[in-house]
């Protein structure tokens, strides 16, 4: 599972905190889904996709105690299923920039929230954010 370009959209498309905060938590939740294709055994990124995903978790529980997260929507759109599997560097690489778009949004989304509990979410979900992409272009912790 790669987690672009779908997700990439809708955060880009994303305005209100609201639509940050849901587009934020599929993003993440899109992430773990594309780490969970590689819990199989060694490969290229294999520690870092298997590292990443605590962070991912913490960022999507982060951002789900956040009070202006809107509840799930039934007919959530879903990603499309690739034509063909991406390789470890193809999923590396898309996390790194969905976790990216993904951390400046929820730094804008964080300025412009006026309940520090929201605020909070945000800029906690940003440094989860950092630190997935930090780990999948081999510059974080």
């Amino acid at each position: 599972m790669n987690p672009t370009p779908f997700i990439r959209q809708r955060l880009e498309a994303a305005r209100s905190l609201a639509e940050v905060l849901t587009a934020s938590y599929d993003a993440f939740d899109e992430m773990l889904s594309a780490f969970d294709c590689y819990h199989d055994g060694p490969g290229p990124f294999y520690a870092a996709l298997v590292m990443a995903g605590p962070a991912a978790a913490g960022g999507r529980n982060t951002i789900g105690m956040a009070p202006s997260l809107p509840p799930p929507e039934r007919d959530r759109p879903q990603p499309p299923e690739p034509a063909t599997e991406p390789t470890a560097q193809e999923v590396a690489d898309a996390v790194a920039d969905v976790a990216a778009l993904a951390a400046r949004k929820l730094r804008i989304a964080a300025a412009a929230a006026t309940s520090a509990a929201d605020r909070s979410a945000c800029v906690q979900a940003a440094r989860y954010a950092d630190e997935v992409r930090g780990l999948m272009t081999g510059k974080g912790p």
